[in-house]
């Protein structure tokens, strides 16, 4: 019985391992041979589980098995899968004068928890990381002429805004009211205070050399909720980049909430910035 519960263990943890592998390096193994990698990895170690040669063998068949007997694989992600077994090891030693106390069942359930939560939370964090890292390369410096004024902003360009100006079929960016109402000229910034999005063609109080550059968008958050916002056409906007661009013609929508701009940005870009 004690010979077919340290398979057990010794399969799930090895399964435990190879997923959070996988998951970490990207390749794409089906299950079945994880759980055959695994299961035999785990009899092997099981078999000789007090000889060094035989946790080498049990290493380089998980490893192979799962991933295939390729030196870039034994590299890579057994790079991957040795340390995070160190790391799993030392967070379990470091536990096991509360575990052996335990019934069986009990330790097997402790084990098996903390094996699943550790190797979870380091996965998740690993993720955001990279997300971070990716949305970095994002992030651009921009120069933008809007109605006789330029401003130097920090710009992000979102992937997921495809907004546009529907007569036009122009872009549409989101510009951070907090990031540029003090630059903004006195006539313009009192009409915009003063616009009323539930009376949105009422724009009287805007001066006449706006009046061209006014579009009225309506827009869906993605709550599902609408608004009217009003857009305004600029005349260039610089994006300095690996490749500096340069846009003109399109158009602006001014927002209040900027507190979830990723890294601060200060504009939104449309995805065809990029």
């Amino acid at each position: 019985m004690i010979g077919e519960l340290l398979v057990l263990y010794n399969t799930l943890f090895n399964y435990f391992l190879l997923k959070f592998t996988q998951e970490i390096t990207g390749l794409y193994v089906k299950r079945s041979r994880l759980l055959l990698s695994a299961f035999c990895s785990g009899l092997i170690s099981s078999i000789f589980y007090q000889s060094l040669l035989g946790a080498a063998v049990s290493f380089i068949v998980l490893i192979g098995l799962a991933f295939s007997f390729r030196i870039q694989s034994l590299l890579k992600q057994g790079t991957i899968l040795f340390i995070t077994t160190f790391f799993l090891g030392g967070v379990l030693t470091s536990l096991l004068p509360f575990l052996l106390n335990q019934s069986e069942v009990t330790f097997f359930i402790f084990c098996s928890a903390i094996a699943f939560l550790s190797l979870t939370t380091i996965h998740s964090k690993w993720r955001k990381m990279m997300q971070m890292n990716i949305q970095s390369s994002f992030v651009v410096d921009c120069e933008l002429d809007l109605l006789k004024r330029t401003y130097c902003l920090k710009g992000f360009i979102d992937t997921g805004n495809e907004c546009i100006e529907p007569l036009s079929g122009k872009p549409v960016h989101f510009l951070s009211y907090n990031a540029v109402a003090k630059d903004l000229s006195e006539d313009f910034h009192e009409a915009l205070l003063k616009w009323d999005e539930k009376n949105p063609y009422d724009l009287k109080m805007f001066p006449t050399y706006v009046y061209p550059k006014i579009r009225i968008l309506s827009l869906s958050t993605v709550q599902k909720e609408k608004s009217t916002v009003l857009a305004f056409r600029f005349d260039r906007l610089k994006i300095s980049g690996t490749k500096d661009k340069e846009i003109s013609e399109q158009y602006v929508v001014f927002t209040r909430n900027d507190a979830k701009y990723p890294h601060n940005a200060q504009i939104i870009l449309h995805v065809l910035s990029l």
